[in-house]
Order: C-alpha cells, then sequence, then structure tokens
C-alpha cells in the first residue's frame, strides 16, 4: 500500500515532461518553470479500482507536482486538466511543504488546501461519481458538506461563506482605521448585516 492507500494496481507511476503541456499552452511557460517535476502516480478506474463507472466519470487521475517555489501554481493545474479529460487530484510538493489540489470539471475552478494540511482521503465509493464529490468535498468548508447535501448545492454554499467570510474581515480592518464616528456607525451596520447573512448561511 502507498500514501493515499490505494492498491498496487492503481499505480501508474509515469514521469511526464513538462513541454507536452507547455506546446499546447506556450504563453504559460513562465508558470511552468516553476514546475520541477510532473508525474501520474494513479489511475482509478472501474479496471484498477474496480468501482463502477457511473455519469460522465469514467476515470480519476492523480497527480503529483514538484514546485521550485511555495507558489500555487493555479496556472498550470488548469494547463494540465484542459488536456486531459477526467478529473484530476493534485498532490504538490516544495521541499518539506505540501498540499492538494482539484480542478472542477464543470466549471472554471480551482481548489487548494492549505499547505501541510492533512486531507484523508476515502477512495472506498459505490461509483466513482460518489468518489469524485467525496473527492471535492474534502476542499470545501466543513460546515457545508453533510450527507444530504449533493456537490453543486456544497459547492455553492462554500463559495458564499467564502465571499462572506473575507468580506467580514475586509469591514472589520476598514472600520478600525476609520476615524469619523459616522463613518464607522455605517460601517458597523454593514458588518453586522454580513455577519447575519453568514449565520443563517451557516443554519441552514
Amino acid at each position: 500500500m502507498n500514501a493515499f492507500n490505494l492498491p498496487q494496481n492503481c499505480q501508474v507511476n509515469k514521469s511526464i515532461p513538462k513541454k507536452a503541456f507547455i506546446e499546447k499552452s506556450p504563453h504559460l511557460k513562465k508558470s511552468f518553470a516553476n514546475i520541477e517535476k510532473i508525474r501520474w502516480l494513479y489511475k482509478l478506474s472501474p479496471s484498477t479500482l474496480h468501482i463502477p463507472k457511473e455519469g460522465k466519470i469514467e476515470e480519476i487521475e492523480i497527480f503529483s507536482l514538484i514546485l521550485k517555489t511555495k507558489e500555487q501554481p493555479k496556472e498550470v493545474i488548469k494547463a494540465i486538466k484542459k488536456l486531459i479529460p477526467y478529473p484530476i487530484l493534485f498532490e504538490i510538493h516544495h521541499e518539506e511543504s505540501f498540499c492538494y489540489a482539484t480542478y472542477l470539471i464543470d466549471e472554471d475552478r480551482c481548489f487548494f488546501s492549505n499547505w501541510n494540511e492533512a486531507l484523508n482521503f476515502d477512495f472506498t465509493a459505490t461509483n466513482l461519481e460518489k468518489l469524485y464529490e467525496s473527492i471535492v468535498k474534502k476542499f470545501l468548508n466543513e460546515e457545508v458538506v453533510t450527507p444530504h447535501t449533493n456537490l453543486k448545492e456544497s459547492i455553492a454554499k462554500s463559495h458564499k461563506i467564502e465571499v462572506l467570510t473575507k468580506e467580514i474581515e475586509a469591514l472589520k480592518k476598514k472600520i478600525a482605521k476609520e476615524k469619523q464616528f459616522k463613518k464607522r456607525l455605517e460601517l458597523s451596520r454593514v458588518l453586522k448585516s454580513k455577519e447575519e447573512a453568514l449565520r443563517n448561511i451557516q443554519k441552514k
């Protein structure tokens, strides 16, 4: 067994040259310059993992990216995903640091875990569609992931929480710097409204 606790027959362990992607996206040559190595680690399919295909998910890949500098390689991941028609889970390393990422197949959006955040992926599922959903949900806010919400609803709710949380933090900083009492009062009303909206989403 291995770090992902996958059966041996899921293992691919092949190096993929950067030029295969740079040739298709030459404008991203600078972004790929930060990539030391790309490896195709595992292939999850009915023939390797013995989980049946369901819906549009025919197989899932796991790639490894070794970075030269500690930067989220969003453009690189997007370029790789454009050329590979399957969902991909990325394991990203820079020296002693690591993180995970995945790119949504239905929308132009990339999710990253925090650096050095251990995500415990469970590769047991009734079909590949459910497996894909369980992988994506690992990147979502824990408050939105329940057995009763589907992936689309979870993603939408997670995005709302993320946006409101950032807006609330920005407002708090703005209030702390504001010297005019009237302006502070106006900003405080907006902050209260945003905080109430966040609580309502979290309750649902």
